[in-house]
């Protein structure tokens, strides 16, 4: 895969996510969800399987509208997108498919780079072609992946969808996850803490009723 036809980056203002919420019938994806976006930031959406992170980049985009909120984006700003399933000729190979519908996308000079799921049935010659094209664009990128060498190497802003809500985290996959890790302790510490209260209020308890036992025997 070639994908380094020289691409007309420009800068473009901030786009503002305000109050954005997604809901299904029998589901919430995310409420509440308020963000801005700025030139050069390279942000991964995280989060479980049917979290709403394929959704959310679609929202972003423009194709797919949230349930509430708003998002403002700046005049003339064009999106490059590749999305997770590709629908093309069924007799090329997924990396052909990925190949061709990449290179649409970077073929329109978009502000901002939309992937989805980007390294799904790549190889592994194809795959280092997609981590240099990605090691090399400057513009805004926005990805959903699970793939940890993209978390680790080529994003530094994670959004993680997680019960509903959006955390929106600044700096690297490893410390992201030292801020979780350190988020469990810190309630497994609280939760140790409410059950020893607990315990003493009931100690105390009992042994106020003994004593008052003690006096109505007397």
């Amino acid at each position: 895969i070639n994908y380094f036809k020289r691409v007309k980056i420009m800068q473009h203002s901030p786009i503002h996510l305000i109050e954005l919420s997604l809901f299904w019938p029998h589901k919430i994806c995310f409420e509440s969800f308020t963000a801005s976006i700025h030139y050069g930031n390279r942000i991964a959406i995280i989060g479980r399987n049917g979290s709403g992170k394929s959704s959310l980049l679609k929202i972003v985009q423009g194709s797919m509208m949230a349930t509430s909120g708003e998002i403002q984006r700046p005049d003339a700003i064009r999106f490059g997108y590749l999305p997770q399933i590709i629908e093309s000729n069924p007799s090329l190979s997924g990396a052909e498919r990925l190949n061709d519908a990449l290179t649409q996308a970077l073929s329109l000079d978009p502000h901002v780079l939309l992937l989805d799921e980007p390294t799904n049935h790549l190889d592994t010659k194809n795959r280092r072609s997609l981590t240099r094209m990605l090691a090399h664009y400057r513009g805004t990128l926005i990805l959903v992946t699970h793939d940890m060498e993209l978390l680790n190497n080529y994003v530094d802003h994670f959004w993680h969808i997680d019960n509903g809500n959006i955390t929106d985290f600044h700096g690297s996959y490893q410390d992201y996850q030292k801020s979780i890790q350190q988020k469990r302790e810190t309630l497994t510490q609280q939760i140790a803490l409410l059950n020893h209260q607990k315990t003493q209020v009931h100690q105390d308890l009992m042994k106020s009723q003994q004593r008052a036992a003690k006096r109505r025997a007397k």
